[in-house]
């Protein structure tokens, strides 16, 4: 199938350009019916073990929350009042059914372990908190950012070439 775009003066009527480009059918007898193609959500990795100390209940935890990681970003958050909001451990807690002292619990062991980090950033005197989901165990993306490669850079380093790190480091001035 083919979508075409066409560029028309709106004064004259006249098509000053047009474009085309092949958009794959949302049905293919041998391939299917394409599912939700716009939609969000996240990759894993087969090659990429889960840490043998997670339980398979702390594994469907972290799933949870990754559905909740915002665009693209990795990060636990949501469309608030003035934009982008990462969650508190209140809000992690009721995604995942915990209460805040288990809560707290359950993200420190992740953090601990490597599958999630807390960042920490200060704003107009006020001091929040966003937490990230390492993209080796849940990605948003097909591709890891700069802030990323930073946030998870132990971790991630055995299965980046070395060309790509060095890339990454040449962008934050070789530091």
């Amino acid at each position: 199938m083919q979508k075409k775009t066409m560029y028309i003066d709106e004064q004259t009527g006249e098509i000053v350009g047009q474009k085309s480009r092949y958009v794959g059918n949302r049905f293919d007898p041998e391939k299917g019916y394409l599912f939700r193609n716009q939609a969000g959500g996240f990759s894993q990795f087969y090659d990429v073990p889960f840490p043998p100390e997670m339980t398979d209940i702390e594994i469907g935890r972290m799933t949870r929350l990754a559905k909740k990681m915002w665009g693209k970003t990795n990060m636990i958050g949501y469309r608030g009042n003035g934009g982008v909001k990462p969650y508190d451990i209140d809000g992690i807690a009721r995604i995942i059914g915990l209460g805040r002292r288990q809560t707290y619990s359950f993200i420190k062991k992740m953090i601990d372990l490597g599958v999630m980090a807390k960042v920490k950033i200060e704003s107009h005197g006020k001091i929040d908190y966003q937490y990230y989901i390492n993209p080796l165990y849940y990605n948003s993306s097909n591709r890891i950012s700069l802030n990323l490669y930073l946030i998870f850079r132990r971790q991630l380093d055995p299965y980046i070439p070395a060309w790509a790190q060095k890339r990454f480091i040449e962008q934050t001035g070789g530091r």
